[in-house]
């Protein structure tokens, strides 16, 4: 009820003020992967991710975190047996197919939003409220198979977007859950390039969630779930393997996965991608690379100044390239450029090159206006008490007050 009032009202309402007296009520053990081993239809799937809708909607949301061997075991057993269906009912409208291009268009451009400028609160309610609206039509309204198809691959890619959303606020369990519902929705549809990226997601996001084994069993399953050909695909998933493996501190499978991702990448270039993969070019999956190794080598004394400087290298080319206008425009990707900044900077201060560091930052928190990502912004702030401990550095005494004006101001 706490978080349905929240939402409506627009201002958190607490459980502990609606039954004082009464301890936390709000709070729950329900993790990201309870009850969906009883998922096996449809109507399940769009049931659960009503509830997560309501549920979730707040930073309050009661969703812990999975395990992740819990959510591996749910990715390899579960959700296989929904069945997908037309809906044919006396008294209800038939979705016209017009109407879902509009939709789609639309859903494409939030993808693309978000990918350039991060989601904060406000990209969070407008994405859930997105969902449940086309929920709505999924639930009450007719539509033939072939509409009914593109509806729910329309809820899968809302689920799949809100899923990263809630990442990016560091909101793990409601993440965990959208990508997983989201797999279910994928498996229902049969649609096994979208089920295998989510599945892709869910590493990424496991690796950050400290489950460094689980998260590279997950970026295998991904593979594993994707029967495509297609390179760009298969790059961006051997490039989540990479990133899992760098997290679990195997520089060996880092290595092997990195350089397999590239070179399909490049061969994949020419070809038609998937419509959800627009984005991934050879700088992004170098920027990712990059952040991998910086997380690497900080896991490990051993080899810790090769290994940062291999990243500082990757990172200050793919980060140049995404924090660089076009004649007369914003940067085209101004989330990924704070983001790897943050990493960039985090290296250049442990590989002794301040000055580099500086600069670096000091480009990173001219982003700032462009960019919502609660994670980006946590990154960055988490540079002061490295900065702090340079202090007697005149360079660094002199960009520490213009660092804490412009953390401050968002």
């Amino acid at each position: 009820m706490a978080a349905v009032l929240t939402d409506r009202l627009g201002f958190p309402v607490a459980a502990a003020s609606i039954w004082p007296g009464r301890g936390d009520p709000g709070r729950s053990n329900q993790s990201a992967a309870t009850g969906l081993g009883e998922v096996n239809h449809l109507d399940d799937l769009v049931r659960e991710l009503t509830h997560l809708t309501t549920a979730a909607a707040t930073p309050h949301s009661p969703i812990g975190g999975a395990s992740g061997a819990d959510l591996t075991a749910v990715v390899l057993d579960q959700l296989h047996g929904a069945v997908l269906a037309a809906r044919n009912r006396a008294g209800h409208e038939f979705v016209l197919s017009e109407q879902v291009d509009v939709i789609a268009c639309h859903v494409a451009a939030l993808r693309r939003l978000d990918d350039r400028h991060g989601g904060g609160a406000l990209s969070v309610r407008y994405v859930t409220a997105e969902l449940r609206s086309v929920m709505d039509l999924v639930q009450h309204a007719n539509y033939g198979t072939s509409t009914g198809r593109r509806l729910l691959t329309i809820v899968a890619d809302l689920a799949q977007l809100l899923g990263w959303l809630h990442f990016d606020s560091s909101r793990y369990g409601a993440s965990e859950r959208y990508l997983l519902l989201s797999v279910g929705v994928c498996r229902t549809l049969g649609d096994q390039e979208r089920s295998a990226n989510a599945i892709g997601m869910l590493s990424y996001v496991s690796t950050f969630a400290g489950h460094g084994p689980e998260a590279v069993r997950l970026a295998e399953a991904a593979k594993s779930e994707c029967r495509s050909g297609d390179l760009v695909l298969r790059a961006k998933l051997v490039g989540r393997e990479a990133t899992a493996a760098a997290a679990n501190g195997d520089l060996a499978q880092f290595r092997r996965c990195a350089e397999e991702a590239a070179e399909m990448l490049n061969h994949g270039q020419t070809r038609d991608r998937p419509s959800f993969l627009y984005y991934l070019s050879p700088m992004q999956l170098s920027a990712e690379a990059g952040q991998a190794l910086v997380v690497l080598a900080e896991r490990t004394t051993a080899n810790r100044h090769r290994l940062l400087g291999e990243g500082i290298d990757l990172l200050s080319g793919a980060v140049a390239g995404m924090i660089a206008p076009g004649e007369g425009a914003a940067p085209a990707y101004a989330r990924s450029g704070l983001l790897h900044s943050t990493f960039l900077a985090r290296a250049q201060l442990q590989h002794g090159d301040v000055g580099e560091a500086i600069a670096t930052m000091r480009a990173g928190i001219g982003l700032l206006p462009l960019v919502q990502s609660p994670r980006g912004r946590h990154y960055l702030r988490g540079l002061r008490p490295a900065l702090a401990r340079r202090s007697r550095s005149p360079v660094v005494r002199e960009f520490i007050p213009e660092f804490d004006a412009a953390v401050s101001s968002v």
